[in-house]
């Protein structure tokens, strides 16, 4: 593990993929080089893809400007025996969007399957601290649709690798319909298999279903599942409010609204938990 902290390119090959949603894939990859630590990140160039090279000389030609790498956290952990990305494909929106995303919808498909993928790893400050156990009892961890991604990583490494015995894993996940729950089955064997260290909560925005929690996180629904806000640590990762949102806000005067990153950010201040202990990752 001596070079876990540079950069550095890999190869890697897709031998598994698994759709997790009715658009989310994962890919696993099989590589030499699975130095790395869970919560982190690979980068993919675009413009290693054959397929690609049209779309992109046109969107490049329009830009401007080179298109640019794409970062994608990964679901796996470093004792499984695959690097795995797990994408949820961004989708052109015309109020917003001048062009069309370009990588995250080619790579979200079982065509991907055998294909040879370049990136760039291991990187990104989105892990679980050393000395864990001298920090905290708990981990919390907050995640809307695909932010589920490096916190699944989280949990696998700390559960089945039994990493810090002595700290409490409580996820609230929050999704819009059933169906749309990332990893849905392997969370639920994690809960009924460490069901001293791991509390799962789903929550529904969209949908009424038994067993799981209707509506979007509240400040009592997530005080209940902290025991002591001293000695807890939250990790949360989903939406945030994106650049184009803030330009527009600064030119209308009209605030652009909290989404689930600064939502979350809200009630972490409510509870009194210090900024040094809540920790997050945000996609647009």
């Amino acid at each position: 593990m001596s070079d876990i902290k540079k950069i550095r390119p890999l190869v890697g090959q897709v031998i598994k993929t698994v759709q997790e949603t009715p658009d989310t894939w994962t890919l696993h990859l099989q590589t030499n080089d699975r130095a790395y630590l869970a919560g982190q990140f690979v980068s993919i160039d675009p413009h290693q893809f054959e397929e690609l090279s049209e779309i992109l000389a046109y969107v490049e030609h329009k830009k401007s400007r080179k298109e640019l790498i794409r970062a994608y956290s990964m679901a796996s952990a470093p004792h499984e025996e695959t690097v795995s990305i797990t994408i949820k494909p961004e989708r052109y929106n015309a109020e917003h969007d001048d062009y069309p995303p370009i990588l995250s919808p080619f790579l979200a498909s079982g065509f991907m399957m055998g294909r040879t993928i370049k990136f760039l790893g291991y990187t990104g400050p989105y892990v679980l601290p050393i000395n864990l156990e001298e920090q905290a009892d708990q981990v919390l961890h907050l995640v809307a649709g695909s932010g589920a991604v490096p916190n699944f990583a989280l949990l696998k490494d700390q559960l089945i690798g039994n990493k810090n015995p002595g700290v409490h894993h409580t996820l609230i996940d929050v999704n819009r319909t059933y169906e749309d729950i990332i990893y849905r089955e392997e969370l639920a064997l994690l809960a009924q298999k460490y069901p001293k260290r791991f509390t799962l909560v789903h929550l529904l925005t969209r949908e009424q279903r038994d067993g799981f929690v209707h509506g979007r996180p509240s400040l009592e629904l997530i005080k209940s599942h902290v025991k002591d806000p001293s000695r807890v640590l939250a990790y949360a990762c989903g939406s945030a409010i994106t650049k184009w949102q803030r330009k527009k806000a600064e030119s209308t005067g009209v605030p652009a609204a909290p989404r689930f990153i600064e939502s979350i950010a809200e009630i972490m201040q409510a509870l009194g938990i210090d900024k040094k202990r809540f920790k997050h990752e945000s996609y647009g």
